[in-house]
C-alpha cells in the first residue's frame, strides 16, 4: 500500500456475471493497493459499504487467473442486492479503503436505503446511501457513437426540469473545464444526446467499447469519466487541440507533503479544514454596481457557508457563452460580507453584461464555478 502516510488512488470499473457474486475479478493494479509486503498472502480490502458506516473486511487473493474479491465479498453481494448485470465501480482511497458505487440494469447510479440490512449493523444505524450527484454509466455501444439515450430511470426521477430539457442543449465539461455544447433530441418520452456527439467522442479519443461515468452537476451541465474495456479509468490528457487518454497511473499523496502544502497557504488548509458536502448549488443574483468604481457583486452568506468559504480566496468562473475563464477574488470583508471582487468588472465586460441581468452560478468544484446568463 507504500509508506505510512501515503495513498494511492487507483479506479476500476467491473460488470457483474454470472459467478461474480463468489468471486469477483480485479486488476493487478488494484490488487497492488493491498500487498502487504509478505509476497501476496493474506491481502485485505476494506470495503466500504454504501448505505452505512460499515466496513467489511474481504480477502483479496490470487490464483493462476489474476486477483480477486473473495472471502466474505459472497456475503457483501448478498447483502446489498447485488445482481448479474450490473456495473461496480471500485476506488481505492487510500490504507486498503475501497469505496463502491452501483449501477443496476438501468444504468443508473442505485440509491440504498433502509430496506436493505447489514449483518451486525442495526437497521437504527444504516444510512441511506443516495449519491451526493445524480450519475449514471452507459457502455458505448454501436449504436450510441452517432447518439446517446439519456437513461430513462435518469428522465423519470426528473433531476432535469422540463423547461430545461426544452432547451434542448446540455454542456459537456471536460478535465480541462472546456465546454461542449451538445443537442438533445426528444424522441416521444426518449431523449438522447445528439448534434456534435460524435464530433464531442472522437475529440476525446472515446472509442466503441469504452464506457462513459456521466455526472450530473445541475443545469444542464454535464462532468464525465472514461473506462477502458478492462474496466480500468483512463485519465484524458490534453495533447495539442485533442485529448488522448492514457493509463491508470497511481496518484500518490504524501501526508507530509499535504502539511507543507498547507503551511505555505494558510487558505488551503482552511479550505480543507471539512469535506465539502454542498447540496445547494445554484445561486441566482441579479446584476448590480456595475456603475461603482469598485464593481463588487455581493454573495449571500449562507451560500458561501454551504461551499465551505471561511476567508478570501480565488476562483475561476467560466460560462457557456465563451470557451475562456476568468479569475475572479472572493472576498470576505471585516462585517462579514462576501462579494466577488477584482476579476468580476472584466468577466461582466468581456460578457456584455449589464445591470438587471441575471447569473445563475452553479458550483461545479469548490473554486471552479459555471455561470448561466439570462439577458433583461
Amino acid at each position: 500500500m507504500g509508506k505510512h502516510g501515503e495513498r494511492s488512488m487507483t479506479t476500476q470499473l467491473k460488470m457483474v456475471l454470472p459467478g461474480s457474486s463468489e468471486k469477483l475479478r480485479i486488476s493487478d493494479e488494484l490488487a497492488k493497493c493491498f500487498d502487504s509486503g509478505d509476497g501476496g498472502a493474506g491481502m485485505t480490502a476494506f470495503l466500504v459499504s454504501p448505505f452505512s458506516s460499515a466496513i467489511w473486511q474481504v480477502e483479496v487473493g490470487r490464483d493462476g487467473d489474476g486477483a480477486f474479491l473473495g472471502r466474505r465479498w459472497p456475503e457483501f453481494v448478498e447483502a446489498h442486492g447485488i445482481s448479474v448485470g450490473w456495473f461496480l465501480v471500485f476506488r481505492h482511497v487510500g490504507r486498503g479503503m475501497l469505496t463502491i458505487k452501483a449501477f443496476d440494469g438501468t444504468f443508473f447510479i442505485k440509491e440504498f436505503g433502509q430496506t436493505l440490512t447489514v449483518p451486525g449493523l442495526p437497521a437504527a444505524h444504516i444510512e441511506t446511501g443516495r449519491a451526493r450527484r445524480p450519475q449514471f454509466l452507459m457502455p458505448l455501444f454501436p449504436h450510441w457513437m452517432d447518439k446517446m439515450p439519456i437513461p430513462a430511470e435518469f428522465l423519470k426521477r426528473r433531476y432535469i426540469p422540463d423547461e430545461e430539457l426544452n432547451r434542448r442543449k446540455a454542456t459537456f465539461m471536460n478535465p480541462s473545464s472546456d465546454l461542449w455544447h451538445i443537442d438533445l433530441e426528444k424522441d416521444g418520452s426518449n431523449v438522447f444526446f445528439a448534434g456534435d456527439w460524435s464530433k464531442f467522442l472522437k475529440f476525446h479519443g472515446i472509442a466503441l467499447g469504452q464506457a462513459l461515468l456521466i455526472r450530473y452537476q445541475g443545469n444542464m451541465i454535464f462532468t464525465f469519466k472514461v473506462f477502458e474495456l478492462t474496466g480500468c479509468r483512463r485519465k484524458l490528457v490534453k495533447q495539442g487541440s485533442r485529448f488522448q487518454l492514457t493509463e491508470n497511473s497511481e496518484e500518490t499523496y504524501s501526508s507530509r507533503d499535504t502539511e507543507q502544502n498547507e503551511e505555505a497557504n494558510p487558505s488551503q488548509k482552511n479550505s480543507h479544514s471539512r469535506s465539502w458536502h454542498c447540496h445547494h448549488t445554484l445561486l441566482i443574483c441579479d446584476i448590480k454596481n456595475l456603475s461603482n468604481c469598485n464593481c463588487l457583486q455581493c454573495l449571500p452568506r449562507w451560500f458561501t457557508n454551504e461551499i465551505g468559504f471561511q476567508e478570501s480566496c480565488k476562483i475561476t468562473l467560466k460560462s457557456s457563452e465563451c470557451q475562456r475563464s476568468w479569475e475572479v477574488n472572493y472576498l470576505v470583508e471585516k462585517k462579514g460580507a462576501c462579494n466577488l471582487s477584482a476579476g468580476w468588472k472584466m468577466f461582466c465586460q468581456d460578457l456584455g453584461l449589464k445591470e438587471g441581468d441575471k447569473c445563475t452560478f452553479n458550483v461545479i468544484k469548490r473554486s471552479l464555478w459555471h455561470v448561466d446568463i439570462e439577458r433583461c
